[in-house]
Formats: C-alpha cells, sequence, structure tokens
C-alpha cells in the first residue's frame, strides 16, 4: 500500500492499494490542488507470514515380489514451514488492515508523525 498526503495537512487525498509494487518510487498520485512539493508518500513496508504445516512421509513398498507391483504408504510426518502471506510491518498494523478491508474509509484520517518525522499512525480528520 502506497499513501499519498498533503505534507501541510497531513489529509491523505490518495492510495495505491496491494502489498508488492515492482517500482514504488514511480507510482504516484498528484492533486490539481496541491502542489507538486506538498504531495508526501508513505510506502506502508510489509513482512512475511509463515505457517507450519505436518507434510506426510511416504516411502514405496514392493506389493507382490512376482509381479514387481509396489504401492505407497504414509510411514510418518515431517513439519514443514511455508509462506503464508504478507502483514504490515509496524506498530499499527492493525489499522492498516482495517483499511484494507475497507472497514475504515482511509480518506477520513490523516498521517501522524513523531517529532523525527517517522509515521506513528492514523488520526481521524475533525
Amino acid at each position: 500500500m502506497i499513501i499519498f498526503y498533503n505534507k501541510k495537512t497531513n489529509k491523505i487525498y490518495g492510495v495505491v492499494e496491494g502489498r508488492v509494487h515492482d517500482n514504488p518510487e514511480k507510482e504516484l498520485i498528484k492533486s490539481s490542488d496541491i502542489a507538486d512539493e506538498d504531495i508526501g508518500k508513505y510506502v506502508v513496508p510489509f513482512k512475511p507470514v509463515f505457517q507450519e504445516i505436518e507434510k506426510p512421509i511416504k516411502k514405496f513398498f514392493i506389493k507382490n515380489k512376482k509381479t514387481g507391483e509396489v504401492e505407497e504408504r504414509v510411514v510418518g510426518t515431517e513439519k514443514e514451514t511455508i509462506p503464508a502471506g504478507l502483514v504490515p510491518d509496524v506498530p499499527f498494523a492493525n489499522q492498516i488492515l482495517r483499511f484494507e478491508r475497507k472497514i475504515d474509509d482511509i480518506f477520513q484520517f490523516k498521517i501522524k508523525f513523531d517529532q523525527d518525522g517517522n509515521v506513528i499512525g492514523f488520526q481521524k480528520n475533525v
């Protein structure tokens, strides 16, 4: 997700949805009533999530020596870790997910920053 906002008011005016962007630096949503130098862009960082599953261990056994027929049998299980998607890698991840699921309208919010200019969350417009 890439969020575009007005640097003077911190109000959000545009969003590029999705979790993976090939060229995020080329993505830009401009607004006719906002000067180019007042356009802010925040690319939400995401991290992979993994889940552990049990996978059957299979082996082949000779079923009939005369015909050479074989059969496959499950002889146990092993644990395997597989990718299970991406989640926002920020302390306010739940709010990002609410925006993605359309529970909250992102355009009713503005971005909150700390004193160093880092995004620390969102605040509802008043």
